[in-house]
């Protein structure tokens, strides 16, 4: 009994031991440090880059995009790069400018060498250029181009409001009814509510005639009698010999009856709304019409008797544009400040101040030398806009 008692602890023993010897070689194996010869292969594990995040963007030809970090990655960054600058470009303060077709990678180093990257796609330009002879507010314009192809229906109905001074032309919608504004005009009506209310269609058409006051219109449209759509007077059969006087009182009462409206939208509703267009004249103090009321723009130059808006070549105002003046490329210390707006300006076609329309884009980080475009950019009345780069080198 006793020699199986023994026989059994010494198994028991032999166990133990085998448990432990086996443990304590996975501690020595575990703990043993010893210094690897590093490859070409194993140099990425042993010493990895700190991941990237890639992030994509398309842009048109011409656009310009700041890209945004996270406060603790922009104050990080220490320097913006392009693979490809005749396609994209990117100034020290993280602003792309797409310059043609194509794609290109923009990565932004860290202080701590990873990268935030974005892929870059730009696509061709779809802006068409051509100048803008109107202030008018445009709207659902598909619906116009498909109502366009049913030649059986009027396309158009107009509506005056006489308190407000503004015409909106409307489209119809699928049941037929003039429900779909497309238009809106900024205009004069009668003095004291000269204007007549109430329902009629477009009469007589004729490019000029003599009106009241021995003063000529163009472009009329005859809404019943004496009461017209047509342009401000001009004192003679003159392009050139506008009432300037009463140009500039577009947008409030003004006339003995007629609606006056800008050259421009006067030729509109002559060239779009054929004899039986439906208008109507009514009173809403309260809203201008659906898509608002348009700017008039301001002639500020008496001696220049077109109107702004004529298209034709011989107007001075036609291939005229906002200016943008005090915008010019500067150098400032770092850790200095840099105010994109001090002294710089703008006045729209007319030359009336338009200062507070002007649009920055740009990003100086004034705590890291480097070269920063900063684009200022504004647009009138018109519709016409203007633009000027300046590039701001922190030394």
């Amino acid at each position: 009994m006793k020699k199986k008692i023994f026989l059994f602890f010494l198994c028991v023993v032999l166990i133990a031991t085998s448990i432990l010897c086996g443990t304590m070689g996975i501690i020595r194996n575990d703990s043993k440090s010893h210094k690897k010869t590093q490859t070409a292969d194993t140099a990425a594990t042993e010493n990895p880059t700190l991941p990237s995040t890639l992030d994509s963007l398309t842009l048109k030809v011409g656009e310009t995009k700041l890209i945004e970090l996270s406060s603790e990655k922009a104050e990080s960054v220490t320097k913006w790069t392009s693979s490809d600058i005749k396609t994209v470009t990117v100034d020290d303060g993280g602003r792309v400018d797409a310059l043609k077709e194509g794609t290109a990678l923009v990565s932004a180093i860290l202080k701590d060498k990873s990268k935030a990257e974005f892929q870059i796609t730009v696509t061709k330009s779809t802006v068409k250029k051509q100048q803008s002879y109107s202030t008018c507010i445009t709207a659902n314009t598909d619906k116009l181009e498909q109502n366009k192809r049913n030649k059986a229906k009027n396309l158009y109905e107009i509506k005056v409001n006489r308190t407000a001074n503004c015409v909106t032309v409307y489209t119809y919608d699928k049941n037929g009814k003039y429900t779909i504004p497309v238009r809106a005009m900024v205009c004069s009506t009668g003095l004291n509510n000269a204007t007549i209310t109430g329902d009629y269609t477009i009469g007589i058409k004729t490019e000029w005639l003599f009106l009241v006051g021995d003063v000529f219109g163009r472009y009329i449209s005859g809404i019943s009698g004496d009461y017209l759509f047509h342009s401000v007077p001009y004192y003679t059969l003159n392009e050139q010999d506008l009432e300037v006087d009463e140009f500039n009182k577009l947008g409030e009462q003004a006339s003995q009856g007629c609606v006056r409206l800008a050259v421009s939208d006067a030729k509109w509703i002559y060239d779009n709304c054929p004899t039986g267009t439906a208008v109507n004249i009514y009173d809403d103090a309260e809203t201008a019409g659906p898509l608002g009321k348009p700017d008039a723009i301001k002639i500020t130059d008496f001696n220049n008797k077109w109107d702004p808006t004529d298209s034709s070549k011989k107007c001075p105002y036609a291939t005229a544009a906002p200016t943008i003046s005090g915008a010019n490329d500067c150098a400032i210390k770092s850790g200095g400040e840099f105010y994109a707006l001090t002294g710089v300006t703008a006045v729209d076609t007319c030359g009336n101040d338009i200062t507070s329309d002007i649009e920055v884009v740009g990003n100086v980080v004034t705590a890291r030398k480097g070269k920063y475009k900063v684009t200022y950019s504004v647009t009138d009345v018109l519709k016409r806009t203007s633009s000027v780069t300046i590039t701001v080198t922190v030394q």
